[in-house]
């Protein structure tokens, strides 16, 4: 399939992924936009 943005990762998160968003959300709270640019390759 042909995606518009194929640098964009899709599935589930890794474990490092996951361990960082904990962190970051204790750091941030809920601004998930700036949680997301932490993220390469994920959508806010």
């Amino acid at each position: 399939i042909n995606y518009l943005r194929p640098d964009l990762k899709r599935g589930s998160f890794s474990s490092q992924e996951a361990a960082l968003i904990i962190e970051l959300h204790s750091i941030l709270g809920n601004k998930w936009a700036q949680i997301a640019k932490h993220l390469p390759g994920r959508t806010d």
